[in-house]
């Protein structure tokens, strides 16, 4: 009877995939082991769900892939399980245990550093022979073979499969697809495990190629890559970007080095459909010194100038990276790095905080700068001799606050115009202050709005000089309200003075149930593409109504509503006349 081998991992959430198991099932099975299942979870499960589950499986060997965010959740549910079933093995691997000295726990049969395709393989060949008795399941791996397991970058395997099969393609309409196209990295940031990495290896590009057109066909909307630097070989990136791009509905998302976006590639980037491509850019610091001391080399002059072009094609979903508690790096350089990459306006501004992974190069520098951190995942800084605890926890209220203000792509229009007149740092630290931002779960958006609303009148609309009025940031809040989420009604502190509704409205409403109205005290108008375009707002003695259309939103990184401004408005019957439309480019 064929072994009932099962590989574990748990999902930080539902809508993400797990390459790893699928990569170590493919391994297994081309090795002769047919009964090879995955169980994929979330950090969310119920313990005693999972383990009566596997339980139930009666496996005869268990691979749990252990990473940063279920590491902790992934070894309570070992216990669980073996005390359940003594007699199954349990081999774990991934990043989270790539560089133990030994086995987390006595239940762990042995662990595996680093890729871990023929590690794994040859774990099961030994279990399978019994270690050489002949007997399966008995017997041990030698001490010199276990060592060779724990040493990263050792037996990497050839890169020739990829990581899905049929009976992955199911359901994929609702999840986000990974996949690689290379693995390893040619660059030492002494924060990250990609440093350690010797040389950077290929999959075939027309095996890519092809489980790309099988992800889409089987419904897959969203992919993401997972190379380390998806843009290293500049020969081969444009013609997979042009191969890419022709696949509607599809959003790709990848990790680029910005200043190695030369000009043919930039060239290209401004004909792509609009949101077809989302590039993750790792800035970490604005400041050459600050990144030098963590091995992060490379040119700002040209990085800023690829991502002021990105965004001003408004093509190319741009989410740039900060790093916070970087070497050397206090509060007032922090601040500084921030503007300086916040005036580029990117889509989405990570700012995350140093992390001293296990195994990383950058846990050298712990003593030579004061360091001290939580010695539990997410092993995040606590403080360093230039940046207090207490900074740090002021920076983790401000991070939270920009979370939910910008990043969360709610507040668009009216951010756009309070930083034109005040300073990021100042905005977002006042918002922290409103919010008593602590991380946690986000009020609702009609609160956000709110504490936006009040904030920005405060902090700006009061000032001397002022050019931005209250009742023009009211409109704008309201503006993003009903752009950049589906609302049904304007919230009572969006309403200003009492406006009655036009007739026919009612009639309206009944005939486009996916529409919402709302009036405005300006007339609206827009300049340029609606991912790229700003309103500009004109007093106006009557109230200006506009509806939204949800049914015809454009969806994905851009996601906009259809806007019309209503004119002439029939009691009854509506007809298509009674509507002006706004041109095509003055969407949002």
């Amino acid at each position: 009877m064929s072994p009932s081998i099962g590989l574990v991992t748990l999902n930080a959430k539902y809508v993400h995939l797990a390459l790893s198991v699928r990569y170590l099932r493919n391994a297994a099975r081309a090795a002769g082991f047919g009964n090879v299942w995955l169980r994929e979870y979330t950090v969310r499960t119920p313990l005693g769900q999972m383990a009566a589950e596997l339980v139930a499986l009666r496996p005869d060997v268990l691979g749990f892939s252990i990473y940063i965010w279920n590491r902790e959740r992934s070894l309570a549910l070992i216990e669980r399980v073996k005390r359940l079933l003594p007699a199954v093995k349990i081999v774990i691997g991934g990043p989270e245990v790539s560089f133990e000295t030994e086995a987390p726990l006595p239940e762990i049969d042995a662990a595996i550093a680093g890729e871990g395709e023929v590690k794994w393989v040859e774990f099961l060949r030994g279990w399978a022979d019994g270690w050489g008795t002949g007997v399966p399941g008995q017997g041990q791996p030698s001490a010199a073979t276990r060592a060779r397991w724990l040493r990263y970058g050792t037996d990497l395997p050839k890169l020739d499969t990829l990581p899905y099969l049929e009976e992955d393609l199911a359901g994929l309409e609702h999840r986000l697809a990974y996949l690689e196209t290379s693995r390893g990295c040619p660059f030492s940031c002494s924060f990250c495990l990609s440093a350690l990495d010797e040389k950077v290896r290929f999959f075939p590009e027309a095996a890519v190629k092809n489980t790309v057109e099988r992800l889409v066909a089987a419904g897959a909307r969203r992919i993401k890559f997972l190379d380390r630097t998806f843009n290293l070989r500049r020969s081969r990136v444009l013609d997979f970007f042009r191969f890419l791009a022709r696949f509607d509905g599809v959003e790709f998302h990848f990790e680029v080095v910005g200043d190695l976006l030369d000009e043919p590639m930039l060239a290209f980037l401004e004909t792509v459909p609009p949101g077809r491509f989302q590039f993750e850019i790792g800035v970490q610091s604005a400041d050459p010194a600050v990144n030098a001391r963590v091995q992060r080399h490379q040119s700002q002059k040209q990085l800023f100038a690829a991502m002021a072009r990105l965004r001003a094609g408004g093509r190319v979903h741009l989410h740039a990276d900060l790093i916070w508690g970087l070497p050397g790096e206090d509060l007032a350089a922090i601040r500084a790095s921030f503007e300086t990459v916040l005036a580029l306006r990117p889509h989405q501004l990570q700012l995350g905080f140093l992390k001293f992974l296990p195994g990383a190069p950058i846990r050298a520098l712990i003593a030579r700068h004061g360091y001290a951190y939580d010695p539990r995942p997410p092993y995040e800084l606590i403080r360093h001799e230039d940046l207090p605890a207490g900074d740090v926890a002021y920076l983790k209220r401000c991070s939270a606050a920009f979370e939910r203000y910008y990043n969360s792509g709610h507040f668009r229009f009216a951010l756009e115009a309070l930083l034109e007149e005040a300073q990021g740092w100042e905005l977002f630290s006042a918002l922290a202050a409103a919010g008593g931002e602590s991380g946690r779960d986000a009020p609702p958006l009609e609160i956000l709005a709110q504490r936006l609303a009040a904030t920005g009148a405060r902090l700006v609309c009061r000032r001397p000089h002022a050019r931005l009025t209250e009742e023009a940031l009211r409109d704008l809040v309201k503006l993003d309200y009903f752009c950049h989420h589906r609302a049904r009604r304007v919230p009572g502190f969006l309403q200003g003075a009492t406006v009655a509704e036009p007739a026919g409205l009612r009639a309206l409403r009944k005939s486009r149930p996916d529409s919402a109205y709302a009036p405005f005290a300006h007339r609206i108008s827009w300049a340029g593409e609606p991912g790229a375009s700003r309103p500009t707002l004109e007093p106006s003695l009557q109230p200006v109504w506009l509806e939204f259309s949800y049914a015809d939103a454009r969806q994905g990184y851009f996601f906009r509503p259809a806007i019309t401004e209503l004119t002439v408005l029939p009691p009854f019957p509506v007809s298509g006349s009674a509507k002006q439309r706004i041109p095509e480019g003055a969407r949002a």
